[in-house]
């Protein structure tokens, strides 16, 4: 009977053997068929995750900007989030931004692919990516400089009779933040008032404020909208007057910057380009907030019979701010600046105090050759280019590098790829001197030539907006 049942038996394992056998599954172990399934499952998706990561990471480097490889691409590439100031002097909440957005890319814990180096280099220059000086934009600078010269066929830049300034001032309430201790208000205002003080006695003066009602919540929004007030009516300087209407406002809510645009034409509706050189100062820290498009209105007013010379300054503003502002002084055909802080502010409106000056000695019949202005000087020593483009590219090279060696200390990157992305930033500051000695060769080349004829090839070469 046992004999039998052993023969049974034996029987029955041999058949579970040879089963195991064609399954190609070990008999020894009954779990390990089991752990062997999980482990190839798991093998099997770290390939596919590593698939989809590729496939993540080659759609995300699509997302970003090209790095330029021309000079015509750099001075025209999108400006980056976090420029024009040292990575240290921004806030604590900006650090946090910054570090934050590079650590939305994937995590790279040892070496790098070049994927990953892509990715990591294209964010970085899209966060830091510095505001290079365009040379087109540079000549409408030099224009203004060379107010008077008959060099310069467009009539706005021709002496007139009577000299008219409107300053249009954003008091929004991101008007109140504060640099180096003093509200950007304040700053402004004193700006103002310096500046109005010089103008010639014979030019008229005018200040417009918007936003400066209600508040910046969505209950004050209509209120806010609508605030667009002429607290100082075109006349000659008194310095009383201005400061009292200076006083009246504050910064307060939205930002109904189109609506400003269309109540300065009004306002110098009566002062034809005939007979009057009028120029326009709109100073803002930030975009259109109230509905309007100040891009349309600002091609109204450049068509208006004002012909007004118009001056767009972006007081500390952001990069989303500054591509609208600049739509902005495109559409009027004008010209566009930054300013970072009081002296920076005071430098542009200068600008506006030396063709005053120019006017008032032409009127004085002081001013004999207005010719004396000469572009080949303006061409061949620019200082925006020897010190704007320097600074740029100094900050751009360093502060790439910091936020990405927190990231390093961290852990979210390896510092293999650290190293590669700070190789990288040395590369490019090399290549952006080398692009720095090439403008200001070919622009002193060109600098014997006319004036049309130097605005035609600068446009040609470095202004890819032309049309």
């Amino acid at each position: 009977m046992f004999k039998r049942l052993r023969i049974l038996l034996i029987s029955i394992l041999a058949l579970f053997f040879l089963a195991a056998c064609n399954n190609d599954q070990p008999v020894d172990d009954s779990s390990k068929p089991e752990e062997e399934e999980v482990t190839e499952s798991v093998s099997n998706q770290e390939e596919q995750n590593k698939e989809s990561e590729g496939k993540e990471i080659a759609d995300l480097i699509e997302e970003l900007p090209e790095p330029a490889d021309s000079i015509e691409d750099l001075v025209n590439a999108e400006v980056g989030s976090f420029t024009g100031k040292d990575y240290d002097d921004l806030t604590k909440e900006e650090q946090e931004t910054v570090i934050a957005e590079l650590k939305t890319l994937p995590k790279v814990e040892e070496g790098y692919t070049e994927e990953e180096l892509e990715l990591y280099w294209r964010k970085s220059l899209s966060l830091f990516h510095e505001d290079y000086p365009n040379p087109a934009e540079a000549l409408d600078q030099m224009s203004m400089e060379a107010f008077g010269s008959p060099e310069i066929e467009d009539e706005r830049y021709q002496f007139k009779d009577q000299l008219n300034v409107e300053i249009l001032l954003d008091a929004s309430g991101s008007m109140a933040n504060v640099i180096d201790g003093k509200s950007m208000m304040d700053i402004a205002k004193e700006s103002i008032a310096e500046f109005a003080k010089n103008l010639p006695e014979e030019a008229n003066i005018a200040l417009r404020v918007y936003g400066h009602e209600g508040s910046g919540s969505d209950a004050d929004k209509s209120l806010s909208c609508k605030s667009n007030e002429l607290v100082y009516d075109m006349g000659s300087y008194n310095e009383g007057k201005l400061s009292d209407a200076m006083d009246k406002f504050n910064p307060a809510g939205w930002t109904p910057l189109a609506k400003a645009i269309e109540e300065a034409e009004k306002d110098l509706s009566k002062l034809g380009g005939e007979n009057n050189t009028n120029i326009i100062y709109l100073v803002s820290d930030g975009v259109e907030t109230c509905d309007g498009d100040p891009v349309q209105a600002a091609k109204n007013l450049a068509g208006s019979g004002i012909q007004p010379i118009v001056n767009v300054i972006g007081f500390d503003v952001n990069a989303d701010g500054q591509k609208q502002l600049k739509e902005v002084a495109k559409a009027a055909e004008g010209i566009y600046s930054n300013a970072r802080n009081q002296s920076e502010l005071n430098t542009e409106l200068d600008r506006a105090k030396e063709i005053a000056e120019k006017w008032e000695a032409w009127k004085t019949d002081s001013l004999k050759q207005a010719s004396d202005v000469k572009f080949q000087q303006l061409l061949s020593d620019i200082p925006l280019f020897n010190i704007d483009w320097s600074n740029a590219n100094n900050f751009e090279k360093f502060n790439m590098r910091k936020p990405l060696r927190v990231l390093r200390d961290d852990g979210h990157i390896s510092r293999e790829l650290y190293q590669a992305l700070s190789d990288r930033t040395s590369e490019r500051f090399s290549w952006v001197m080398d692009m720095q000695d090439v403008v200001r060769k070919d622009l002193r080349e060109i600098a014997n030539e006319s004036y049309e004829e130097i605005e035609t090839q600068i446009n040609e070469k470095y202004n890819n907006n032309v049309e």
